[in-house]
């Protein structure tokens, strides 16, 4: 969850950052060719958020399964020593 944390604080930064650059820049061609750049930029970014999602689930599916394993093995040594 802190990776996502830092993906999403940059890319307010980001946006924040192009925000003052547009306003900055004078010239219609430098502004067509910069938010060209942004919007490749943004999705990258989109692209690697994504990707910190998909790890972080697979690890959470994973962790699942060795949590419901050891249950299911607790459960059955406490029957076998029930019975």
């Amino acid at each position: 969850m802190k990776s996502s944390s830092l993906f999403l604080g940059l890319g307010i930064g980001l946006l924040v950052g192009a925000a003052v650059t547009a306003y900055l820049i004078t010239s219609d061609d430098d502004k067509q060719e910069f938010f060209n750049e942004i919007g490749s930029a943004i999705k990258k970014a989109k692209k690697s958020i994504s990707q910190v999602v998909d790890d972080g689930l697979d690890e959470l599916n994973k962790t699942a399964d060795k949590v419901t394993k050891a249950a299911q093995d607790s459960i059955s040594k406490i029957k076998k020593e029930q019975a």
